[in-house]
């Protein structure tokens, strides 16, 4: 008989994968967008 565990772990797996990378590049996104309106705030306060 195949064994098809790790097929199936793979295929389980994969969009959850996929999921938390998206979030990972949403939050970095984010956070450059903020520290960007941050540094745009501060160039206004000392310009």
């Amino acid at each position: 008989m195949v064994d098809y565990t790790a097929s199936l772990i793979w295929l389980a797996a994969w969009p959850l994968i996929i999921f938390l990378g998206y979030k990972f590049a949403a939050l970095n996104i984010r956070q450059i967008e903020r520290i960007e309106a941050l540094e745009e705030k501060a160039d206004k306060i000392n310009g």
